[in-house]
């Protein structure tokens, strides 16, 4: 068997009732392997400790990571756009517009295996490659784009996101956090 074949297997035991979109993203469009292959993500799998010493792959959980521009919504205040970028909020006499981020694009458990992994410690995860990746290439912000339920926007904003928009085109929350340096 290919490693393709190996990874392909691996997708299929992933179940997300909560949010097709995640199960989507593996699953049905073969979207991870294809951002992966054209290097517009990474994308991260959590398996089972127990599994791996006896020889198999229980996947647990995943994340993808990319680096994405930040869009500013005209109206931002300059302080905010400060904060963020970390020096300007202005680009010559214009305010800036965008700002160059990681985006945890993707962030699931497997059903089967949901309290094998808190969702808390998987995040922890996708921010600590984010750390690595910082580490090497500098960067300020962390993002995510959600859907307007309670309890994620609860979710993120314990682990330090902030909100910062709500995207008017398809309805997700998008939240900042900014990055240890």
């Amino acid at each position: 068997m290919t490693s393709e074949e190996t990874v392909k297997e691996v997708i299929s035991t992933f179940y997300c009732s909560k949010d097709h979109d995640i199960e989507s993203f593996l699953k049905n469009e073969n979207k991870a392997i294809l951002y992966e292959r054209k290097s517009k993500s990474r994308t991260y799998f959590i398996f089972d400790e127990d599994g791996l010493e006896n020889g198999s792959f229980v996947l647990l959980a995943y994340f993808t990571i990319a680096i994405q521009t930040l869009k500013i919504p005209n109206g931002t205040a300059a302080s905010q756009i400060r904060k963020l970028d970390g020096l300007y909020a202005k680009k010559g006499s214009e305010a800036l517009t965008e700002i160059p981020s990681y985006l945890i694009g993707q962030l699931g458990k497997n059903d089967e295996y949901a309290d094998k992994i808190a969702g808390d410690e998987l995040l922890e995860y996708a921010l600590s490659v984010i750390s690595k990746a910082q580490g090497i290439v500098g960067g300020r912000v962390a993002f995510i784009e959600c859907q307007d339920k309670p309890q994620l926007i609860n979710f993120y904003t314990r682990n330090g996101f902030k909100h910062f928009r709500k995207d008017p085109d398809d309805g997700l929350v998008q939240m900042v956090r900014l990055l240890d340096k």
